[in-house]
C-alpha cells in the first residue's frame, strides 16, 4: 500500500506531454555516500523517468562543479552554505559572553589603567608627605608652612587609597555578576539538552533553513514534476519547492523516504533530546502533505501510519544491495550465489582486492568484518571488548568515513586489552566493489544493540550486504534483525551489550564443517531488482509515465548500471521540453549560477508567487 494524496495526484500536467516526468532526488549529503539514493535514481531512470540527483557538497569539499552523471541519471553538485547555522552559533556565543555592567561600566582595559593611576597617585602623595615630614639632612630648611602641605598630601593619599579600594570592590561585584550570568547560561545550556521546552526549528535546527537556501533555487531551476526527499532535514525544502511549482501552474508531487523510525531513535544518536524532538517535529509537520511515503521495514511502516494518522500505510522498499552488481561472468556461472558455492572462493581471480588482502591477514587466520558507521550506539565498543575473548581472531573495521574520528579511542581501548595488533581499520570501497571486498572475511558481525524502537524495527542495509557477500552473520538480539537471521539460518544471535556472549557466537560461526544454506534464492529475493516492481507501482500512482516513455518493470534488464558517479553529461540525446510556458532543463552554466545564487544572503526572488512559507 502507498500513501498517495495531495493536489494533482495521479494527473498529468501539460509539462509532461512531450517528455517523461522529471524526478529530482536529494538528501543532506553527497551522492557518493548514499547508495539508496543511487539505486532509487537508477531504477526510476530504467522505468522511463527523467531523473536528476542533487549532491550536497559541504564547504571545503573538493569537487568538479561541471556536469556529472550516474549512468542515465543527471547529477548536480550543490555547494552547501551553513550561514544560518554559523550565525546562530555566533549569536549564542555572543549572548553568553555578554556583560551587564550594573556596578562598574568600565572595560577591563580601562579598569587596569585606572587602577594603575590610582596606585601611582597614592604612592606619590604618600612619598612626598613622608619627605616633607622627615627631610634628608642635606635638604634645605623646610618652610614654616610645611604642616598644612603635609596634611594636604596625607589627605590626597587617603582619598586615592579609598578610591582604589572602592574601584576594586565595585569591579569585584561586577565580576561576580558576570560570572553568575555565564554560570546561569551554562546551567541552562546543560539542562535544555534534556528538554524540548521552547525548542524551535530556527533556534535548534538552523540547518533546515540552510538546506532550503542551498537547494531552493536549484530545485526551482530544474522544474521537477516529482521531488523525492530522503530525510526530515530536507522535507521542508521539498514541500516549499513543490508549492512554488504549483503556484506557477504546474503539478508537482513530493515523495518522502523515511529511512528510519526517527521518533524511535535514542535521542543521544541525534545529539540531544532537543535536536531529536525538533527533527521528529519537522517530520510530523510535513509527512501528511507528501503524495507518497516510503520506508525500509514493515514495523516502521505500521508505526508511521499509526503515529501520524496517515491515510495509507507507507510502502516498504527494503534497503538491499543490487544483485550481481560486482560479479564477473565466471562468478555468475557458479559463484557466491550459484548452486555450487554458498560463498565466494578465495581462489577466485578478481581485480578487486578483499578485506583480507587490505588487512594483510593470511588465508588461514580467522577474520571478522564490520562495515559502516563507528559509534557506541552501533555497538562497536562491545565488538572490541569481545576480541579479548577471541585469541587468534582478527577484525577488519571498514569505517565510513575513513579515517574515522572515533577509531583512535577504540584502538586505545584495544591496546589496553592487548588486541590492537588484531584490529585493522580499513577504507571503504565503491558500491560496485563492496561485496567482493567483504567476501574475503570469514564472518560478518553487526553489533547494533537492541532495545530502542528504531533498532528493534530495523533491517539494516549492512545485513543484506553481508548476505550478498556470502558471509555467516553474527548479530545482536535486536528483534527484527535477530528474527531474520534465525528464520533464514544465516548465523548466530547474541545478547546486546554482552561481549562474552558475542565471542561465543563468533566461535560457533567459525566452527569448521558447519553446514551453510545455499543463498542464491534468498539473495535474489532480498535484492534491489526485487524492489523495482513496488517502486514502479508507487510512482505509477504518484506520477504515471506517458505510454511513449513507459517501461515494463517485468522486462527490465537484470543488471543495473554501475553505481559510480562520473564526470560529464549523461550520454545520449537530451530530452527537452517543447511545451510553452515550461522551464527548460538548466545547462551546467545556468545551474552553476543557481547554486552560486543560493549561497548569497539575499532573499530568494522568484517570478511566481511562493505563497506563505
Amino acid at each position: 500500500m502507498t500513501q498517495t494524496h495531495g493536489p494533482g495526484v495521479g494527473t498529468t500536467s501539460r509539462s509532461t506531454l512531450n517528455r517523461p516526468p522529471r524526478v529530482v532526488l536529494f538528501r543532506a549529503n553527497a551522492i557518493e555516500s548514499d547508495s539508496r539514493a543511487k539505486k532509487f535514481s537508477l531504477t526510476l531512470a530504467r522505468l522511463g523517468y527523467e531523473v536528476h540527483v542533487l549532491s550536497a557538497e559541504e564547504p571545503g569539499a573538493v569537487f568538479d562543479d561541471g556536469p556529472a552523471h550516474l549512468g542515465p541519471v543527471h547529477v548536480h553538485r550543490v555547494a552547501m552554505t551553513h550561514a544560518r547555522r554559523d550565525v546562530h552559533k555566533l549569536v549564542l556565543g555572543a549572548r553568553r559572553r555578554r556583560q551587564y555592567r550594573l556596578v562598574d561600566r568600565t572595560s577591563t582595559d580601562e579598569y587596569v589603567t585606572r587602577i594603575s593611576e590610582l596606585k601611582r597617585s597614592a604612592r606619590l602623595s604618600r612619598r612626598r608627605a613622608d619627605e616633607l615630614r622627615s627631610p634628608e639632612p642635606e635638604a634645605p630648611a623646610r618652610s614654616p608652612l610645611w604642616g598644612p602641605r603635609w596634611m594636604g598630601l596625607r589627605v590626597a593619599h587617603e582619598v586615592a587609597r579609598i578610591r582604589l579600594v572602592s574601584r576594586r570592590a565595585r569591579w569585584r561585584v561586577q565580576w561576580l555578576i558576570n560570572v553568575g550570568y555565564r554560570t546561569a547560561w551554562k546551567e541552562w545550556d546543560k539542562r535544555k539538552q534534556t528538554s524540548a521546552l521552547l525548542a524551535t526549528t530556527r533556534g535548534t535546527l538552523p540547518e533546515v533553513e540552510d538546506y532550503a537556501t542551498s537547494f531552493g533555487r536549484v530545485l526551482d531551476g530544474l522544474a521537477p514534476d516529482v521531488i523525492h526527499a530522503h530525510h526530515p532535514l530536507v522535507l521542508s525544502t521539498a514541500m516549499r519547492a513543490a508549492r512554488r511549482r504549483r503556484a506557477a501552474g504546474f503539478d508537482c508531487q513530493v515523495v518522502y523516504d523515511a529511512r528510519e523510525n526517527f521518533a524511535g531513535i535514542p535521542p543521544a544518536e541525534q545529539g540531544n533530546v532537543r535536536r531529536h524532538t525538533v527533527l521528529v517535529r519537522e517530520e510530523a509537520r510535513h509527512i501528511r502533505d507528501a503524495s507518497a511515503v516510503i520506508t525500509v521495514s514493515d514495523p516502521i511502516a505500521d508505526v508511521l501510519r499509526d503515529r501520524y494518522s496517515l491515510a495509507e500505510r507507507p510502502s516498504v522498499i527494503l534497503n538491499v544491495p543490487v544483485n550481481g552488481v560486482d560479479r564477473s561472468p565466471a562468478e555468475e556461472a557458479g559463484g557466491p550465489f550459484g548452486p555450487a558455492h554458498p560463498r565466494p572462493s578465495r581462489s577466485t581471480v578478481r581485480t578487486v582486492r578483499t578485506v583480507r588482502e587490505a588487512a594483510a591477514v593470511d588465508a588461514d587466520t580467522p577474520l571478522l568484518v564490520y562495515s559502516g558507521a563507528v559509534s557506541r550506539a552501533r555497538g562497536i565498543n562491545d565488538l572490541v571488548e569481545a576480541m579479548a575473548h577471541l585469541p587468534g581472531v582478527h577484525l577488519a573495521l571498514v569505517t565510513v568515513p575513513f579515517p574515522h574520528p572515533q577509531v583512535p579511542a577504540l584502538l586505545q581501548r584495544a591496546a589496553e586489552l592487548g588486541v590492537a595488533d588484531r584490529i585493522h581499520p580499513l577504507p571503504p570501497v565503491g558500491q560496485d566493489e563492496l561485496l567482493a571486498y567483504l567476501a574475503g572475511a570469514d564472518v560478518a558481525v553487526h553489533p547494533m544493540p537492541g532495545g530502542s524502537p528504531n533498532h528493534d524495527q530495523a533491517l539494516p542495509n549492512k545485513l543484506f550486504e553481508y548476505l550478498h557477500a556470502g558471509l555467516p552473520l553474527v548479530v545482536t538480539d535486536a528483534k527484527l534483525m535477530a528474527a531474520f537471521v534465525r528464520e533464514n539460518s544465516l548465523g548466530e544471535v547474541f545478547r546486546s551489550g554482552d561481549a562474552v556472549e558475542l565471542a561465543t557466537a563468533v566461535r560457533r560461526a567459525l566452527e569448521p564443517g558447519r553446514p551453510r544454506r545455499s543463498r542464491a534464492e534468498l539473495a535474489a529475493h532480498y535484492s534491489w531488482q526485487a524492489q523495482e516492481p513496488a517502486i514502479a507501482a508507487l510512482y505509477a500512482r504518484v506520477r504515471p509515465l506517458p505510454a511513449a516513455f513507459r517501461a515494463d518493470p517485468r522486462t527490465l534488464p537484470p543488471r543495473l548500471p554501475d553505481l559510480q558517479v562520473r564526470p560529464g553529461p549523461v550520454p545520449g540525446p537530451v530530452v527537452t521540453d517543447e511545451v510553452a510556458h515550461h522551464e527548460p532543463v538548466p545547462q551546467s552554466e545556468s545551474l552553476k549560477s543557481s547554486t552560486a545564487s543560493a549561497l548569497s544572503r539575499e532573499p530568494l526572488q522568484h517570478t511566481v508567487n511562493r505563497g506563505p512559507q
